[in-house]
């Protein structure tokens, strides 16, 4: 049997500053309530001083963030029909000299509603998208404890293929 799915859930992607507004303090919010997020990226990017903890203001790291998406990443969301902000995702377009490929960044959904099949929603509007630009890879990381995560990724055919591994050097 598959989960509900909640009624009045619209997903759209846009870069507005009211929505980047909005997905940043969701960000803020959701992501930040659960240090199990925490990867290499969160370290690399400043958002966590040391894999375990988020850094102070959180939420405005994310605004800072999201005001400068520019044509290198996406932001798809997941609203109410109310307008309230129940999943988002930030998508990134990444290139090297052989290959181009997207990253998911950023996924959340509202803890609450976890099983009414918004993330499956995001994530399926997401492959869409890399599909349509003739992109054959999707990337994403996520931190080491969140096995909920890794779960939904595993079922939806994402594999590891890789371990990262990082060293703190002045303590």
């Amino acid at each position: 049997m598959t989960d509900p799915e909640p009624p009045g859930i619209r997903f759209r992607w846009d870069k507005s500053d009211a929505t980047a507004r909005a997905a940043a303090a969701f960000a803020g919010r959701v992501i930040g309530s659960d240090a199990r997020y925490i990867s290499h990226g969160e370290i690399q990017t400043g958002l966590s001083p040391d894999g375990r903890h988020w850094a102070d203001g959180l939420a405005g790291l994310y605004a800072e963030d999201f005001a400068t998406l520019g044509e290198a990443r996406d932001l798809l969301v997941a609203e109410t029909d109310a307008g309230d902000l129940v999943g988002m995702v930030i998508l990134a377009w990444e290139a090297s000299s052989r290959r181009q490929f997207a990253v998911l960044e950023d996924m959340a959904v509202e803890p609450s509603l976890r099983s009414f099949r918004i993330g499956e929603r995001l994530l399926g509007e997401v492959e869409a998208r890399v599909r349509a630009r003739g992109i054959e890879w999707l990337f994403l990381e996520s931190g080491v404890g969140n096995e909920g995560a890794h779960r939904f990724f595993d079922r939806h055919g994402f594999g590891t293929i890789s371990h990262v591994f990082a060293k703190r050097l002045n303590d």
